[in-house]
């Protein structure tokens, strides 16, 4: 690979954004495949994941009640993505001896799937960006996890953990603000940011939404992005009630960390 194309994917990887908004075009099955096909190189673990294609317009209207409902009416390519612990389970067994999966803990295989999944995606994701497709991931798949096993008939062991759309770009958002590098990146030892840094970045993100009007455009709520994402992660006995469902159905399928 050329300097010039190594560049050239780091453009790329830089200025690729979420899209919510598609174009109702169909895209060829070929394409699909080849997108998971390219998912599949990531550098993962035991590619402790599956993925559902979700091609029956029925199961997309069903989807579209329980997510976003015009993301997935109008993306081209709905892909459902679980954390498969299952499949390795039986691979396993086919070894005849006694393996970690046969244990009721077994907290750093429940980590790798989540972690091969996400590899996974991010690949697809970048594949579809470079054909020039648009994406992005949902999080209804593991917020909604007994609905969602129940739609697409999951066995044990199976868990949904995300949603990508992809398809033809219907917007053209702008970049949104990322944490400064000096938060994320550590050197030799983690460092604590100030509590001034982190109001900087709170206050340039909410600068950057107002801007775009970003809560209005794709909820319709007349809200500021903060008090949006305070609502969104407030800590209320109905939140409180739904995790210990979502606990007791991912230890129920041997997630358990």
């Amino acid at each position: 690979m050329s300097f010039v194309r190594r560049r050239s994917v780091i453009n790329l990887l830089k200025s690729r954004r979420s899209i919510r908004v598609f174009s109702p075009v169909s895209i060829p099955d070929e394409v699909v495949k080849l997108l998971v096909e390219v998912g599949e190189r990531a550098p993962t673990f035991f590619q402790m994941y599956s993925i559902i294609w979700v091609k029956s317009q029925e199961k997309k209207e069903k989807l579209a009640e329980l997510c976003r409902g015009e993301i997935v009416k109008n993306a081209s390519i709905i892909l459902l993505v679980c954390g498969d612990l299952r499949r390795m389970y039986r691979m396993l067994n086919l070894l005849e001896h006694k393996h970690v999966l046969t244990s009721d803990k077994h907290p750093v295989e429940t980590i790798m799937s989540i972690f091969d999944a996400a590899l996974t995606v991010e690949n697809i994701i970048i594949a579809a960006e470079s054909l020039g497709l648009g994406s992005v991931i949902l999080d209804c798949p593991i917020l909604y996890a007994p609905a969602i096993t129940q739609l697409f008939q999951l066995p044990k062991g199976v868990v949904p953990l995300t949603l990508i759309c992809i398809g033809v770009r219907g917007e053209s958002p702008p970049l949104r603000p990322r944490l400064p590098l000096n938060i994320v990146l550590h050197e030799d030892m983690y460092r604590e940011p100030t509590d001034e840094e982190l109001k900087n970045f709170l206050s340039t993100l909410e600068k950057h939404m107002e801007y775009e009007n970003y809560v209005k455009k794709y909820t319709g709520r007349e809200v500021k992005y903060i008090d949006y994402i305070k609502a969104k992660t407030e800590l209320t006995k109905e939140t409180e009630k739904e995790n210990e469902a979502l606990i007791k159905y991912l230890r129920e399928n041997m997630f358990r960390i």
